[in-house]
């Protein structure tokens, strides 16, 4: 799973940060409008994360984005739904997960010949 599919969330200036938002576009300026610097920091290793090919190093990246969201927490998780998902049949490889829905291992999955 790649943890920087759900970036949005953590960049302060992303399209579904949540909390302490920023104005949407035609908005005027939220006055007081901070944004702290653990809530910068996450962003940031976010960003650099995306940026690293090491597996080793991102892990670590990620790990620490993990650490100061479990410290601050901005999100707490109280449910996770299930998800459903249809494919097409030429689609071969896919295992669903409840918690990551049918494409969480898209770099497994293989087209076959449509019949």
């Amino acid at each position: 799973m790649e943890p920087n599919d759900i970036a949005s969330l953590f960049l302060p200036e992303g399209s579904f940060h949540v909390y302490n938002q920023k104005p949407q576009k035609g908005q005027t300026p939220i006055t007081g409008r901070e944004v702290t610097d653990w809530e910068r920091k996450i962003g940031d290793l976010y960003l650099q994360a995306v940026e690293e090919f090491d597996e080793a190093k991102r892990k670590a990246i990620y790990a620490e984005a993990q650490r100061i969201g479990q410290e601050y927490l901005p999100y707490i998780y109280l449910t996770q739904p299930l998800t459903m998902g249809a494919v097409r049949n030429h689609i071969q490889g896919i295992k669903y997960s409840a918690l990551r829905g049918v494409f969480w291992n898209i770099y497994e999955l293989k087209l076959s010949e449509q019949k």
